[in-house]
């Protein structure tokens, strides 16, 4: 995987797109119903309590009708018709409070707690202006209202609202205090809290669960999108030859006009020219191999012909020291062009793919006669031999596997000085491979060098000095021979330990 493609575990962090929309929308859904369960609520209350107040303000008219003219006949506001439970009553004089009591659930009058009479009197339900004419029996004055004075009281009996009324008759000033518990309101309040978080959490849960369904439903569509992508994005489109005709999206996924339409109709534009382009690099390559191949195979006549007429003129022309010299240079670069020219034509031939021809061999002897050749190349090496006694069989083009293990001892002998350290191995795992080993003790190959080891005309003489000439080409045969064997190649260098191994499937009868 290229290294700017992100990986699953890093795709995985980010919330899918169903779950940000679905997430998105149960956002907005609480924050409208959190704003308008807030307003109805406030609403709710604000009514609740002019309603209150209406009640309280009617509680407070037949209190002071009920009540009648101050003496012996004055009857108390508790016993008027209508009072509800819970009202309260508290008289003054001159500021001196000369009743208060209150209607208890059982119906009954109750003394006011003195504590409630104190608290009363601290929020200023006592104090009183100088009160207009209205007559004597309903002379009343308002104090902040039209009515009358309305506060809100926490009292030991629970909290009240209540209203303050100013009575005169002669010089004698009364206020008359009237309550009513503000329970009900508190508890509708609570109720109406209660329903419309229930219903909020209700509501919520139910858009979550329909809208999963409906978002990925929808997004079902844009998902056999994005895994087309992904079975485009697994293809080797590296080499080789590459369909993408059948990897396109479906028509009905990709027809303009909605969002995943328009993104499956790029899609498939998109794999339309990549197609185009892999087809026209294929053809480019097709002909670059056949070109190659057949470059090299015309090349190896005239190339015989070039070493048969310096052999003959070595043997039959009277020749100077400098011609005898030069006529040897023209073989060795005869000999090294023939190489080259060999190279490339079983690159070719492995290029298009041509299955090699499998027999069972003997890997440990393969190298024995692999090492043989190389001390005889490279006699100023000190070169070692680890196989097992018993073979080591694999099915394997015998010459193709032969020279893979050749070019990787010559490689150990061309890129290390002389008097180096080489050993040549042959072991077998339990899991079922072949290894086959080539070890030498010289400088190393660069880490930024080794994942260009393989590739074709790759060379790097500073580290490993070359001693000898070389076409470039012996490791890239190595991997493509191992490969087409269905096997692997690896290297392991720093300085003073360079290890390369081949790996093939061990033959089992």
């Amino acid at each position: 995987m290229a290294a700017g493609h992100r990986t699953a575990p890093a795709l995985r962090r980010r919330r899918r797109l169903a779950t940000r929309l679905i997430a998105g929308v149960l956002t907005i859904l609480a924050v409208v119903l959190l704003v308008l369960g807030a307003t109805i609520v406030e609403l709710t209350r604000q009514d609740l309590a002019e309603r209150l107040d209406g009640s309280l303000r009617q509680a407070t008219g037949r209190a002071i009708t009920f009540t009648g003219p101050d003496g012996p006949q004055a009857r108390d506001p508790l016993d008027a018709p209508g009072q509800p439970v819970g009202v309260l009553v508290v008289a003054t004089q001159e500021g001196e409070v000369s009743t208060a009591s209150y209607r208890a659930e059982s119906g009954e009058a109750e003394p006011l707690p003195e504590e409630d009479v104190e608290a009363l009197r601290t929020a200023g339900a006592f104090e009183a202006e100088t009160p207009d004419e209205r007559g004597f029996g309903d002379r009343r004055r308002s104090v902040g209202t039209e009515q009358g004075r309305l506060t809100t009281v926490e009292l030991s009996v629970g909290e009240y609202r209540v209203e303050s009324v100013a009575r005169a008759r002669e010089d004698t000033e009364r206020v008359l205090v009237v309550g009513l518990p503000t329970t009900s309101v508190d508890e509708t309040v609570g109720e109406l809290v209660a329903t419309m978080a229930g219903g909020s959490v209700l509501a919520l849960l139910t858009t979550a669960v329909a809208g999963t369904v409906v978002v990925r439903r929808s997004l079902r569509p844009l998902e056999q999108v994005s895994a087309a992508a992904a079975r485009v994005a697994r293809l080797p489109l590296a080499s080789g030859e590459v369909s993408l005709a059948d990897q396109q999206v479906p028509g009905d996924l990709a027809e303009p006009g909605t969002e995943v339409g328009e993104v499956g109709h790029a899609l498939n534009s998109l794999l339309d020219n990549v197609d185009s382009a892999l087809a026209a690099r294929q053809h480019s390559e097709t002909r670059l191999r056949q070109f190659v191949a057949d470059a090299s195979h015309e090349l190896r006549t005239p190339l015989a012909a070039v070493r048969g007429y310096t052999d003959m003129l070595q043997l039959t022309e009277p020749l100077t020291e400098h011609g005898r010299a030069s006529l040897t240079r023209v073989e060795q670069q005869t000999l090294r062009m023939t190489a080259l020219v060999e190279d490339l034509l079983l690159l070719a031939r492995l290029d298009e793919g041509r299955a090699p021809q499998l027999r069972e061999t003997d890997l440990a002897e393969l190298m024995a006669e692999a090492l043989t050749d190389a001390s005889a190349a490279g006699p100023d090496h000190r070169w070692s031999l680890d196989v097992p006694e018993s073979p080591v069989p694999v099915r394997a083009d015998a010459a193709q596997l032969g020279q893979v293990l050749a070019n990787l001892l010559s490689n150990a002998r061309k890129h290390t000085p002389a008097g180096t350290a080489v050993t040549a191995a042959i072991t077998s795992t339990e899991d079922g491979w072949a290894q086959a080993s080539v070890l030498d003790e010289g400088p190393g190959i660069p880490a930024a060098f080794q994942d260009q080891l393989f590739e074709r005309f790759s060379r790097l003489d500073t580290s490993r000095t070359s001693r000898e000439g070389s076409t470039g080409l012996g490791l890239s045969i190595v991997r493509s021979v191992v490969t087409a064997h269905g096997g692997d190649v690896t290297v392991d260098s720093r300085p003073g330990r360079t290890l390369f191994t081949v790996r093939l499937p061990l033959h089992t009868a």
